[in-house]
Order: structure tokens, then sequence, then C-alpha cells
């Protein structure tokens, strides 16, 4: 019997057995395994003995001088996944979805096996089915023969792991497996630069023109209300509806200038809480902003007629799972994908079927500079500077003046009160609860 020894000591040795296209690298350590690091080799298999050992470093077999993986797999297997071969990477090294994989390995078994199929995998073992792409598959000889991938495009953010399954339920025999010589060369896309395009993100100025709500079928400007922010600072208030019979009948809407493309990429990231912990639900909508009346939240302000005016007209989903606002401020950050002519990212709000207050300060929302125009670069450099929108709104939504520069808050007996307080308020003549 062959002798088996597991390496655990560190080195970094990149192996370069095949020539590469350029702007490839190839990230393993100790590929030609003349090193210890077992970093990016992981397997389900067998000993001799028929022991199984799970998602474990990978065995090293040396033989006269020559060091191998192996790889055993077991007979009368219940699936073809009883045996596995990772080629992965650490967490942080995962891959984003536009990043270019090809796998390089010289293969052999003690036995011909052909078409033991490859899979995509996050961690070692958990396999991800909406991440696939096509991992060909390895056909083993007895003699060494070289395993090429191809170049691989991967789907979405989150993958780093490669599989290979390796038992065989066509003849339901045992088997061995070697591999040597591992190469991974990637070839990431070009890195995103975000530039921020929200105005009074902050919530420290008094233009409110990106926020807006729904309630039921009508529409208003939102409240930035003072002392409702972190640490005392000011905050959009929106409190949902009373006696919802959907998800949607409360809905936040902050609105960009920008006009989004199909699947184009974008970041939204903000401060929130809730008087209790609430589920929402995040979808993408045309422009709401633009059918906002100048002033307060009184009946003139309803916008009734959306379909006519396009006013947060839905338009599908924007990538983003949902998401529980707690009862403590939180931060919140999302990478999410736009529906074609997003501007507004909308926010569910009735999903705990109670009227609750949510607060949300801080928020930014960014866009690929490559898919900026020059006045959204010039925007970004603004809001970077502070700028917050109060001396002029200009936007290819509207175009009106700002608002007053505080809302007026009243207590029940009608005194002005300059911060939200517990119980009833009254925020420009919407009630508000403070629990």
């Amino acid at each position: 019997m062959k002798k088996f020894f597991t390496l655990i000591a560190a080195a970094l040795v990149a192996g370069s057995a095949f020539a590469q296209e350029e702007g490839f690298v190839n990230i393993i350590k100790n590929g030609d395994l003349s090193g210890n690091d077992m970093t990016n080799f992981v397997v389900n298999d067998f000993w001799d003995d028929g022991t199984k050992h799970s998602t474990e470093s990978a065995r090293i077999l040396a033989d006269k001088g020559e060091y191998y993986i192996i790889v055993g797999s077991n007979a009368n297997p219940s699936q073809v996944w009883d045996t596995q071969f990772f080629v992965t990477v650490p967490e942080d090294e995962a891959f984003e979805a536009g990043t270019q994989l090809q796998l390089k390995m010289k293969v052999k078994a003690e036995r011909a096996q052909n078409n033991c199929s490859g899979q995509v995998h996050s961690t070692p073992g958990t396999y991800v089915q909406n991440l696939q792409f096509t991992v060909p598959a390895i056909n083993f000889t007895t003699g060494w023969t070289d395993y090429d991938s191809g170049i691989m495009t991967v789907k979405g953010d989150g993958t780093r792991t490669l599989a290979f399954n390796l038992a065989d339920k066509g003849t339901n025999l045992a088997n061995t497996f070697y591999f040597d010589n591992i190469e991974l060369w990637v070839k990431r896309p070009k890195p995103i630069v975000w530039i921020p395009q929200l105005v009074n993100g902050e919530c420290e100025g008094n233009n409110a023109s990106p926020y807006s709500y729904k309630i039921k079928k009508q529409y208003y400007k939102a409240a930035i209300v003072d002392g409702a922010g972190q640490d005392g600072s000011r905050a959009v208030v929106v409190t949902s509806d009373e006696t919802p019979a959907n998800d949607w009948d409360t809905q936040f809407f902050i609105t960009v200038d920008h006009k989004f493309a199909a699947n184009e990429k974008f970041t939204i990231k903000f401060d929130a809480k809730a008087d209790k912990e609430a589920k929402v639900q995040f979808q993408a909508h045309r422009a709401c902003a633009a059918t906002m009346p100048e002033e307060g939240l009184t009946e003139a302000d309803k916008v009734t007629d959306p379909a006519t005016q396009h006013a947060g007209t839905y338009i599908g989903g924007c990538g983003i799972s949902d998401a529980t606002i707690p009862a403590d401020w939180k931060t919140f950050e999302f990478k999410g994908t736009a529906a074609a002519d997003m501007q507004s990212v909308c926010l569910n709000l009735s999903c705990l079927r109670e009227s609750i207050n949510y607060y949300f300060d801080n928020i930014v929302i960014c866009i690929d500079e490559d898919n900026a125009s020059q006045d959204e670069k010039d925007l970004a450099a603004k809001i970077e500077e502070g700028y917050t929108g109060d001396d002029e709104i200009a936007t290819g939504i509207s175009t009106f003046n700002v608002e007053k520069a505080a809302k007026a808050i009243y207590n029940v007996a009608g005194q002005q009160i300059k911060t939200l307080q517990k119980g009833l308020n009254i925020v420009e003549g919407k009630k508000v609860y403070v629990k």
C-alpha cells in the first residue's frame, strides 16, 4: 500500500506548465504540489479502509519523489457526487460576475472513467444552481492527460469553487484519481468606479425632492424631519398605512436623475430603523419625484393617476433581496441590477400589516462611472463636496423650488416643537406616531 501524507504547513509556489493568454493570472498556491500549502484543494472522498472524509484538505501521495493529489471513490455510490474533488479559493478571493476562469491540470485514474461532471459551488460542497456555468467534464485514462476547461465566465457574485463529481454510477466500481500541476487562471473584470447620484442623501439639507412615498394609490412628497436621524441629525420619516391589504400599500421611493439601462449595476447604501422590526421589499420603478408637488403634505399633494403621469410605475425587481429593518439604527448596503428605465428604488413598507414609522438617513445611490454622462460625473463631484440641491434642483426628471427649510412639527396640544417626541406628532398636517 502506498503511503499517504496530509500536508498542512503553508508555502506559496505557483506552477506554470501551460501557456496562457494576456491578462490572466494563475492564483493557485502550490499547484505543482512541491510545497505544503493545500489552501486551494479540498475533497469529499474515501480512503482505502472505506473511511469517508468530507470537505477536508486533499491528501498528497508521495511516489518516487513525485507528489500528486489522490482521491478515492467508493463502490456502489448513491450519487455521482458521493466523491468530489474541489479547486477552491478563500472567501476574500471569491469571483465577481464577469470574471473569466480557465482551469488546467494533469489527471489520471487507476481505471479509465469518462464524463466526470463539473459543477460550480460557493464553499466546497455547497452547490449553487443559480450561479452555475458550464464546467467541462473530465475523461480519465490510466495515463497522465491534460485537462483544460477552456475559458469560463462567472455568472454571479459569490462563486469560488469548481467541483468534479467522481463516483461511478455506471459500473458502481470504486476508483482512485490523481491530480497534478493544477493551475486556475483568472482574468477579473475591470473594477467599477462607483460615483454618487443622490442629492442630499445625508438629509441635512432642505431638499426633499429625491424622496416620496405612496399610501395605497395616493402619492406624497416625503418629509425630512429634524431630530429623527442618528445622533439627533435629520432623516426621512415615512409612516406606513394603518390598514394595508398588500405589502406595497405603503411604498418609499428614492429617485435619481440617472435613467438606468436594463441590467445596469448600481449600489445603494443607507442607515435605517423602524418603530419595531419589520421586513421590507425592494422594487424598480420609473421616476416618482417628477410628479411630486412643491409644498407640504396636503390634499393637493396627492397624485391619483400614476398610470398617465408615470409616478412610481412598477417595472420589475432590482436584484435586491428582502431585508429586515431593526428597531435600532443599522447600515444596509446592496448591489442591485436595474430594470430598463428605472430611476426610483422602491421599498415596500407594509409587510408588517400595521402602521409604524420608518427612518432613513445617510442614503447613497451610486452608478458605474463608465455609464455616466459628463453632467452626471459633474454632479457626483458636487455631491462629494457636500452639495444638497438647496440652491437649485435641476434634473432630467423635473425642475421645481426646494421645500421650506424645516418641516413644522406640532404636538397634540398644537404647540410647535423642534424634534419628534414620543406619542402623537403632527408633521406638516400628517400624523406621525413615535413609540
